[in-house]
């Protein structure tokens, strides 16, 4: 597997920092409350900055923001000041190289943190297709992405298959028993390789940079050769939401109570592919969503195929066999991918 770690955004806007004279624009500023030089469980806004380095101003409805940074030097303090009730948080920071700020606050009240500024690049890849239809693909591998809220995320690329430009957003380990109720339990770090799948894992982040969906389920070969697949295209940001929320037994039940509730897929992405309502086999057209299993698609190209089991025999790993009265016995993982 190649191990491409491509920082789109460095290529595409390459000596940001030596070139920016001005601070004027939108960035994210993204703060957390312990103050020990990492952001943990940090929140993040949007702001648009205007001025110069010299003195820089933002305000909202709610909140004032000014400050100044050194020209020649690496400087940058500011402060941030809610209008009602008043209370004011004091930053103090500097920027690296690639033109991202950062530091420490301190507000009146006692509390502090850390926190990150970084500018909010209309060119910046925020996903696999971003980067393959800016012509930068170097074929299926792991690439940097730009998150809506402004976090770098290293994921996996498939340049390759269906047309290209899928990003892994979700895998269900060979080795990770069933029963898994709610998509939090999925764990943050991606997994970077499809062949070879290692992590529990689901992308919970903004997913209007999507709007194609591709679920696999039953891999045990080289690029799920042998699995079953179904997909879904031109899906609003709600859609595919509940696509992911199909991966959390007891979140289906209660967003999806039945089968129509839940988005339809095809088994291909050709013109005139047969939609199949719910995603489900058409013996189940009609019935109610359960808890049982895990995932978007449930017996649509064969019998007992669906991601894992949920609260029936949660003891068994891995994903569906895909054969009628057979269980996950450890041998097969599942993966969903997003364009």
């Amino acid at each position: 597997m190649k191990l491409l770690l491509l920082p789109i955004s460095a290529l595409l806007a390459s000596n940001f920092a030596l070139a920016q004279t001005t601070l004027e624009g939108n960035y994210i500023l993204t703060t957390d409350n312990l103050q020990n030089g990492v952001i943990e469980a940090g929140t993040s806004q949007e702001i648009a900055i205007i001025g110069d380095k010299v003195h820089f101003m933002s305000q909202t409805a709610t909140q004032f923001l000014s400050g100044n940074s050194s020209i020649v030097g690496n400087v940058i303090d500011f402060k941030l000041s809610d209008k009602i009730p008043s209370n004011t948080q004091y930053f103090l920071g500097n920027v690296d190289v690639q033109g991202n700020y950062s530091g420490t606050w301190f507000a009146e009240n006692g509390s502090k943190g850390d926190w990150t500024l970084s500018a909010l690049q209309s060119n910046a890849a925020t996903s696999c297709k971003d980067i393959l239809d800016a012509g930068l693909s170097q074929g299926d591998g792991v690439y940097d992405i730009t998150t809506v809220s402004g976090e770098t995320l290293s994921v996996y690329c498939d340049m390759t298959r269906d047309g290209g430009g899928w990003t892994l957003v979700g895998s269900y380990p060979a080795s990770e028993t069933g029963g898994i109720y709610r998509i939090e339990q999925y764990g943050s770090i991606p997994e970077t390789d499809p062949n070879n799948v290692t992590k529990l894992w689901l992308y919970k982040g903004e997913l209007s940079v999507f709007s194609d969906v591709k679920e696999q389920v039953s891999c045990s070969t080289l690029d799920c050769g042998d699995g079953y697949n179904v997909y879904g295209t031109n899906f609003t940001s709600r859609e595919l939401e509940l696509v992911r929320y199909n991966w959390g037994a007891k979140d289906r039940v209660e967003l999806m109570p039945k089968n129509s509730d839940k988005p339809s897929c095809t088994t291909s992405l050709e013109p005139g592919a047969i939609v199949y309502e719910g995603c489900v086999g058409t013996a189940y057209i009609g019935g109610n969503v359960a808890d049982t299993t895990v995932g978007w698609q449930g017996d649509v190209l064969a019998s007992h195929c669906w991601v894992a089991t949920g609260t029936y025999k949660p003891g068994s790993k891995g994903s569906a066999i895909c054969s009628k009265g057979s269980l996950p016995n450890g041998t097969q993982w599942a993966l969903l991918w997003m364009r």
